[in-house]
């Protein structure tokens, strides 16, 4: 693997991490619930562990999942059409409570929102840094 793609995965990881952790954040916010580190942490958890277990299984981090920007919108929604259902049930077993369906369809359009806002933009600057560093 070359640096530029080594530092495309990092940034890949430090995005979707920021990602979960803001859509918890401003989900905490529009509820009413404390935002603080150790709640936004606890309330992310479930589904940023079955996002990880997704993007090992679907291989999201690999370069060629996110070379183009149309494979890496295909992968994202792939990833988290697996990961978002598994976050839901580790969830309701973790707080003892059960999955309403309202809570599943908004939480899953949401955090793909909170993915895909910034993953389509990070696909277009790496295919523009890639290009630019491809000789001709």
């Amino acid at each position: 693997m070359n640096r530029t793609h080594a530092l495309a995965r990092c940034v890949l990881i430090v995005g979707d991490l920021a990602a979960f952790l803001l859509f918890t954040y401003y989900g905490k916010r529009a509820h009413g619930l404390p935002a603080d580190a150790a709640g936004i942490l606890a309330t992310a958890a479930p589904f940023l562990l079955s996002w990880l277990a997704a993007a090992l299984l679907l291989g999201v981090y690999r370069p060629h999942r996110y070379e183009r920007p149309g494979k890496l919108i295909l992968i994202t929604v792939a990833a988290w059409t697996v990961a978002a259902p598994i976050g839901l049930i580790i969830r309701a077993l973790w707080l003892g409570t059960p999955i309403t369906l309202m809570f599943a369809v908004v939480a899953y359009g949401l955090m793909l929102m909170f993915l895909l806002g910034w993953r389509i933009p990070f696909g277009f600057v790496h295919t523009l840094i890639r290009r630019r560093n491809t000789p001709r």
